[in-house]
């Protein structure tokens, strides 16, 4: 591990845990001091999660809702830390994993913009010469002075997704970043991704839409349950993924009522 030298991410035995438990509180006379007693278990969101991503691949990761993609997409990003085994990345990582990732909405959309770069260590120069870019692609020249709390949830997608793909990075993430978006903006925003991806940067791409991850991406992971179910060619994957959905939809009906 990694099994492959010109790797941009591998991840290794990954895992990622979380306590649930409820917190329960008596106060039995005025002299006693709040007590609290507190059950909890741990979840699993991420198990034993092991693959690896080449360098300048389009990866997709498709799963069903509660299946850890979300999870997995914050640990590789360095948002998450895991409980168990590693993740190895290669070069510059810049995720959006939601819309606005990153934005302060009290602060107007140039702003906003200047603060992702900083965050990525950009210089005010490098900033300055991506804005034009930024904006344009976004289409929110006459409101860059507005404060982002003012803009609709399209146009804060708009510009959020476009801060992201102007901005210079070896690895893009993008979970979900297309679903608040109108047909003709997530067109544009297809063609850029495929145009990074042409220039040599690794995409790693979630989405419910099954049909859009199998015609973007190249290979990719079935993660259900926190589990790897499978990796290699999209397509494979994406037919493994359509069976398994479909295997779990006649269980369901051929389940006896309770």
């Amino acid at each position: 591990m990694p099994t492959s030298s010109d790797f941009a991410l591998a991840c290794e035995g990954l895992g990622k845990s979380y306590r649930l438990g409820q917190e329960l509180s008596l106060q039995h006379t005025l002299r006693t001091v709040l007590r609290r007693s507190r059950t909890t278990e741990s979840f699993w969101a991420l198990k034993d999660v092991t693959f690896e991503v080449e360098r300048g691949a389009f990866f997709g990761i498709v799963g069903s809702n509660g299946s850890g993609k979300s999870t997995l997409t914050q640990v590789i990003s360095g948002i998450g830390v895991p409980n168990a085994g590693r993740a190895l990345i290669r070069g510059r990582v810049l995720p959006l994993l939601e819309v606005g990732t990153g934005f302060h909405l009290d602060l107007t959309g140039r702003e906003n913009i200047e603060l992702l770069g900083t965050i990525l260590g950009l210089t005010h120069g490098e900033i300055e010469a991506e804005l034009p870019r930024i904006v344009a692609f976004a289409d929110v020249e006459r409101h860059l002075e507005t404060p982002l709390k003012r803009y609709s949830s399209g146009m804060q997608a708009r510009l959020s997704f476009a801060t992201a793909v102007c901005f210079p990075a070896d690895i893009y993430i993008f979970d979900e970043v297309l679903a608040v978006v109108d047909d003709d903006f997530r067109d544009r925003c297809v063609a850029e991704l495929r145009t990074l991806n042409a220039q040599g940067r690794t995409v790693i791409f979630m989405s419910h839409d099954l049909d859009l991850v199998a015609r973007l991406c190249s290979s990719g992971m079935w993660l259900e349950q926190g589990e790897v179910r499978k990796t290699g060619p999209m397509p494979e994957v994406a037919a493994a993924y359509e069976q398994g959905r479909r295997d779990a939809a006649a269980s369901a009906v051929g389940a006896p009522a309770i």
